[in-house]
């Protein structure tokens, strides 16, 4: 009884420790957001500022290449790597519209930092770890791309986190692109971290990371534990069996033992009994008769 009150009181402190393990991670991340919110208050506006520019800057290169799309690696690169701000960049076009050119029916090449800095201050001072790739998902369903090719207006996302493995929450500027007809036939966007958010967002990832390998050696630790206090918990039943319920156990088969043989002797004896019983019975009776027998012819 006591080990399993043991094993059930580690239980409890591994799930304690696991609760205040996770709640004190999430608060600390919440406290410093909040001390980064003070201090940047208006760094949104100045970003999202120079991340216009600088869309509007190289637009007239982005129009000017539609003949030759897989020159939109060049600029997007350049776009990633010039400014310390955009994590990400490319230009998705509508289905089909490089089909002539044997390009897939979604056209959509992007660029992006494999290994972002969600602060500005530190990209400025580190080149960037660039990657080039065609989008692989259905685009045609997202905000950024369906807003812009039907009103042909720019604009800024909600907030989102990236899936792709850096875990940043981040917000896209898109703007349309039209050809030399006018016609619009893509989005030309780029990916911008939200920097104190993004990077609570990656300590909070980190955080639940670390938490879980803790957790997981906790769990292992209790596992063995509660596995000790198993085998004990056996072992002393056994040696409660072997010294107690064992010698009982022999001590009642050879009395029954006993008992056995006392029922047998008994039953033999009764039936001894019943046999002279029944000869004395017969021997009355042939008393009886010659008795009878005498008096009759006397």
């Amino acid at each position: 009884m006591i080990l399993i009150i043991a094993a059930a009181l580690l239980l409890e402190a591994m799930g304690a420790a696991q609760y205040f393990t996770a709640t004190y991670g999430i608060r600390n991340e919440l406290l410093n957001k909040a001390n980064r919110d003070m201090e940047q208050s208006l760094r949104v506006g100045n970003v999202k500022g120079e991340v216009e520019t600088a869309l509007r800057n190289i637009y007239n290169a982005v129009a000017m290449s539609i003949d030759n799309p897989k020159g939109y690696y060049r600029i997007a690169a350049g776009l990633v790597k010039n400014n310390p701000h955009i994590v990400g960049a490319g230009i998705a076009f509508r289905p089909d519209y490089y089909k002539s050119k044997g390009l897939s029916s979604l056209y959509a090449p992007y660029v992006y930092d494999r290994q972002p800095d969600v602060a500005a201050k530190k990209k400025k001072t580190t080149n960037p770890i660039l990657t080039a790739e065609l989008l692989s998902f259905d685009y045609t369903t997202r905000e950024w791309f369906m807003n812009p090719m039907e009103d042909g207006k720019s604009l800024w996302t909600q907030p989102y986190v990236d899936e792709g493995g850096t875990h940043i929450i981040m917000c896209t500027y898109c703007m349309a692109v039209k050809d030399r007809s006018g016609q619009i036939v893509g989005v030309f966007f780029a990916d911008v971290p939200m920097e104190d958010v993004s990077q609570l967002s990656v300590n909070i990832h980190e955080g639940i990371i670390s938490s879980r390998t803790l957790l997981f050696f906790i769990q292992v630790g209790s596992l063995l534990i509660i596995g000790f206090i198993v085998w004990l918990s056996f072992r002393a039943f056994r040696r409660y069996k072997d010294q107690y319920v064992d010698p009982e156990k022999d001590h009642l088969v050879e009395q029954l033992a006993k008992l056995r043989e006392v029922n047998t002797r008994l039953i033999k004896r009764n039936q001894d009994l019943a046999e002279k019983v029944a000869k004395m019975q017969n021997h009355l009776k042939t008393v009886s008769s010659q008795s009878n027998e005498s008096h009759y012819f006397g």
